[in-house]
Parts: C-alpha cells; sequence; structure tokens
C-alpha cells in the first residue's frame, strides 16, 4: 500500500495531478453515460419498431457534435448537450438548489482549469491556482469529488424528472 506520509512533496504533488485528471476524466464521463441514457429513453420509447431509423436519428441529431465527446465536461458543454434533449439542466438544477449549484459550478470550472494545466504542462496556470487559494492536493480531489457526487445525484434526478414529463408512462431508472 502506498503511504502518503512516506512521499517527498513533489510525489505528492504527482499523485493529486494523476488523481485530479482521473476525477475530471470520471465526471466527463458520468456526462456523457448520463445524456445516453437519456437519449435512449427517449429513442427506444419512440423509435422501438424500426431500431435503424432509432439508431440513425439519436446518433445523428443527439449525439453527433456532442461536447461532452470532444472537450471537458464544462458548464457550457453540459448545458448544450443537454438543451439537445429539452432540458435547461443549470436553469433547473438553480431553481431547486440555488445554493448548490454555485459551489458545484465552482467545482467544475477549478476541477478543469487543473485537469487543462496538469494536461498540458502549464506550470504558470497551475501556479495561479494555487495562489489563489486553490490547492491541488489529495485532500483538494477529495473535497471535489464530494462536491461532484452530490452534483451527479442532482443532474441523475432532473434528467429522471425530465424523462417523466416528456414521457409520463415511462419509468427511466
Amino acid at each position: 500500500m502506498l503511504e502518503a506520509e512516506a512521499l517527498d512533496e513533489r510525489e505528492a504533488d504527482e499523485l493529486a495531478h494523476v488523481v485530479l485528471l482521473r476525477l475530471a476524466a470520471e465526471f466527463q464521463g458520468f456526462c456523457r453515460d448520463l445524456h445516453n441514457e437519456c437519449i435512449d429513453v427517449i429513442f427506444g420509447e419512440f423509435a422501438a419498431p424500426n431500431r435503424r431509423l432509432e439508431l440513425l436519428v439519436s446518433n445523428q441529431n443527439m449525439r453527433y457534435g456532442r461536447r461532452l465527446d470532444t472537450g471537458n465536461a464544462t458548464k457550457d458543454g453540459i448545458g448544450s448537450d443537454f438543451l439537445r434533449l429539452g432540458l435547461r439542466m443549470w436553469v433547473v438544477l438553480e431553481s431547486a438548489l440555488r445554493d448548490q449549484v454555485q459551489e458545484w459550478l465552482l467545482t467544475v470550472h477549478l476541477l478543469n482549469a487543473a485537469r487543462n494545466a496538469i494536461a498540458h504542462n502549464v506550470d504558470a496556470k497551475l501556479d495561479q491556482l494555487r495562489q489563489d487559494g486553490h490547492s491541488l492536493s489529495l485532500s483538494t480531489a477529495l473535497r471535489w469529488r464530494s462536491s461532484l457526487d452530490a452534483l451527479a445525484v442532482g443532474m441523475d434526478t432532473v434528467c429522471n424528472a425530465h424523462l417523466r414529463f416528456l414521457l409520463p408512462e415511462v419509468t427511466p431508472w
């Protein structure tokens, strides 16, 4: 087992960077998977008799050019992709959970800033994050993961409610 106390400062930073990169990837994957699940529910309900038509329409109109496939899971990217499903994700979340949404959006922003600085090896941006009071440590990664976990629950709940509104006879999940 890796003992955090046995790591020197540079090794601890490197480990934290790996964890932050993984956290960003996992959150982006969650958002993409949730979007896919929503598409599957919608098109599974309406196009089930014609699977080829279902795949054509859902892939061409809902998945093609999706921002979650080509960039970080940002506020704008998430919002844009879910709007394709008629869901104004951030508006709905803000109306129900205003105080939490601000924290979640800050976490998403900071995680993506850290991810980009780490992935592209831009020390000046890493230094700026630290100067702004954002330690890029394992404890920060754990705190951000907790925030993103809560955001994921909120997004899942909003998507479920949206699908129930669109398709009252369907129980999405």
